[in-house]
């Protein structure tokens, strides 16, 4: 559910950039989208369409950025339940309780 009719209008010009990067045979991956909405912005001939695809630009950034914090969260947690689970027992002088 939209809060507002900028979030909806966002949505929508992410998903004009996808359906065009998919028409024209190009993979699509969140630098790509970026690259196809600065595209879009500059063709734009409205100030309020270009806002909208500006919007949708630093989503699809936030949407990375937070993609690479629980990429790299998730590997620090594979890490120590591997260390955990290593046959190797505690590290000398330390206590087991």
């Amino acid at each position: 559910m939209y809060r507002s009719e900028d979030e909806k209008l966002t949505d929508v010009m992410i998903g004009e950039a996808v359906l065009t990067l998919l028409k024209s045979d190009k993979p699509v991956s969140s630098n790509a989208l970026i690259t196809q909405l600065e595209l879009m912005a500059a063709d734009a001939d409205d100030e309020t369409k270009v806002a909208i695809i500006r919007k949708a630009i630093v989503e699809v950034r936030n949407g990375m950025v937070a993609a690479r914090k629980r990429v790299n969260s998730e590997a620090a947690e594979r890490d120590n339940a591997a260390h955990r689970m290593n046959s190797d027992g505690p590290p000398e002088g330390s206590k087991k309780h």
